[in-house]
């Protein structure tokens, strides 16, 4: 077998002069904040609704309709754009998605105002779902940590995606979350199949037991085990409920609580990073957006 010679990093630099002569180009926007062929995070404890969010913002892409108030998926005066998403939910099944798009489509989509008829068609065309729940692991890091077929046949599945969504990360791997070269390893990886597809690929991923504890779910440091997976993204977006502080903050009355959760994006490395927007989870779980009384 003949072996593969790599290509030298450093055989091209960047050509400064042309640079300084010429505009750049503008930043390609998949998320405000989060470009095409970047890779981001979606940082949430369990039963908060990353899932439905996840699911929501493949349909909001694939119909053009905005989402949340333009914080995700693009502003009200983008609609229209529809764009494909390809969604791998390694703990769903069929039939609980089948759920989850009809709650959706009930809720989110008839507020947007869509021909119905229009929206089936876009999702159809647009919205690609893999829901791998009792089936094989798609495992992205091989023994030594480099990449495996798995991975390969996943980023050939997502050529064409403008957005990629994996849930949760957790699932696409079976090294330890504290080590910080495998979860480098792991970062790289992904980054080069955003860099192929073109697409921003968005890592679903838990937070660990303290971010809920100690009040700081909505920092960068949320994330559970070793944040080498925070430093490698570029855009991390949280969503956690609210403590007694952050209730006090916006004002939140104790009955409603349970119905409230926080969306923050701590991380944000091309746009100033927005403040907390509330989201209340309406009919079936759908997220939509709540008053803010502060």
């Amino acid at each position: 077998m003949t072996k593969q010679v790599k290509k030298n990093p450093f055989s091209r630099p960047l050509n400064i002069k042309f640079m300084l002569r010429n505009p750049p180009p503008a930043l390609d926007h998949v998320l405000p904040g989060l470009l095409a062929k970047s890779v981001g995070l979606l940082v949430g404890p369990g039963a908060v609704s990353k899932t439905m969010l996840a699911l929501q913002l493949g349909i909001a892409m694939a119909t053009g309709t905005p989402l949340l108030g333009g914080l995700v998926g693009g502003s009200v005066s983008e609609a229209g754009k529809a764009q494909r998403v390809v969604l791998v939910l390694a703990e769903e099944s069929a039939e609980v998605v089948w759920h989850r798009l009809h709650a959706i489509a009930s809720v989110q989509l008839a507020a947007s105002g869509i021909d119905p008829g229009t929206a089936a068609e876009l999702i159809e065309r647009n919205l690609v779902i893999h829901a791998l729940a009792g089936g094989d692991q798609v495992n992205l890091l091989g023994d030594n940590l480099d990449r495996t077929p798995a991975g390969e046949q996943l980023r050939e599945a997502c050529m064409g995606a403008r957005l990629v969504i994996l849930d949760p990360v957790r699932d696409f791997h079976n090294a330890d979350e504290n080590d910080s070269t495998a979860m480098k390893a792991l970062a790289r990886h992904i980054a080069s199949y955003a860099a192929s597809t073109g697409a921003a690929w968005l890592l679903v991923h838990h937070s660990s037991r303290a971010a809920a504890v100690h009040g700081f779910g909505g920092s960068a440091d949320a994330g559970r085990g070793s944040t080498a997976l925070t430093n490698a993204v570029r855009w991390q977006m949280n969503l956690s409920r609210p403590s007694r502080e952050t209730a006090k903050q916006h004002r939140i009355p104790a009955d409603e609580l349970n119905e409230i959760v926080l969306l923050d994006v701590p991380k944000s490395n091309y746009v100033g990073t927005p403040g907390t927007l509330l989201a209340r989870r309406g009919p079936h779980g759908v997220l939509m957006l709540a008053e803010d009384r502060a």
